[in-house]
């Protein structure tokens, strides 16, 4: 099948996938835009290269999965699926993750991913088994998930620990400058670590949660993502135009930003994630006051 553009591809960790830069990520069309308008731009996506989707079972209070659901038919072979879970008991996650293959319409997907790993509290729920990770194991050995990942937002150290103690074949974690503007960066630890076990690295709030469209533009941030050591970047997108800007950026293969460029855009990347809005995640809620010492 032919694109408008050449999106490039990496290798998905050990998952044997080869990922285009861009993944589209299950925000912003959940609940932003109507259901027909959320199915345009998902299937848009897929008719621009993108050949990889990030959704969970909690996004717009499960529209997320419904319109992707909807939008995936005939696209389901063409297309890495991962959604999560943010239960941690096993009967509760297998409720979930059933609920979440009959919204998808779908009897696998190719990465279920514990979501939002980010107190001590949580890493001793996960790891008390029976929990989530012995739900997610014997769906994989029925053959209703493919690989298993792990996603935090918050505290590094603790999603590190995670990955050195089980197997996880995937980790979703934040890799914007917007984390580079709050000096709170996961490289020397979970992506670090994560490379040493050939895992798969999804990157996430790379527009802030939506907050870059509230910048000059969205071409340094999304320049500084793409040349960070993950192997694809999870974007939303509320408009068609938007993910097609986005593919545009990717597709031309863009330099890295220099130093001098990363450090204009920082002010910026902090004013602007001051506030979130309507139906943006608050991401930076738990990080330390910009300019504080990375601990």
């Amino acid at each position: 099948m032919s694109h408008e553009f050449s999106l490039p591809t990496r290798p998905l960790g050990r998952t044997g996938w080869n990922a285009t830069v861009i993944t589209l990520g299950g925000v912003k069309w959940d609940t932003q835009v109507p259901e027909d308008e959320a199915i345009a731009i998902i299937r848009r996506a897929f008719e621009l290269g993108i050949n990889s989707v990030d959704t969970a079972h909690g996004y717009g209070g499960g529209q997320s999965e419904a319109r992707l659901g909807i939008a995936l038919q005939g696209w389901r072979d063409r297309v890495f699926l991962s959604t999560k879970t943010s239960q941690r008991s096993y009967d509760d996650a297998m409720r979930e993750m059933e609920l979440s293959l009959q919204r998808l319409k779908v009897d696998h997907v190719d990465l279920m991913v514990v979501h939002s790993l980010d107190n001590e509290e949580e890493y001793r729920q996960i790891m008390a088994r029976p929990s989530v990770l012995d739900a997610m194991e014997k769906l994989r050995s029925e053959g209703h998930i493919r690989h298993i990942g792990v996603s935090g937002h918050w505290v590094k150290h603790v999603l590190q620990r995670i990955i050195t103690e089980y197997p996880f074949d995937a980790v979703v974690c934040p890799i914007g400058a917007f984390n580079v503007a709050y000096n709170y960066t996961f490289h020397d630890t979970v992506i670090a670590t994560a490379r040493e076990r050939g895992m798969a690295i999804l990157g996430m709030k790379v527009y802030g949660a939506g907050r870059v469209k509230h910048a000059k533009s969205v071409e340094p941030y999304l320049r500084y993502s793409l040349h960070q050591p993950v192997d694809t970047l999870i974007v939303g997108a509320d408009s068609i135009a938007q993910i097609e800007e986005t593919v545009r950026i990717a597709a031309s293969n863009p330099p890295p930003l220099s130093d001098d460029e990363l450090a204009s855009i920082l002010p910026e990347a902090v004013a602007i994630t001051q506030e979130f809005g309507d139906g943006e995640f608050r991401w930076t809620s738990h990080y330390l006051e910009p300019g504080a010492a990375d601990s």
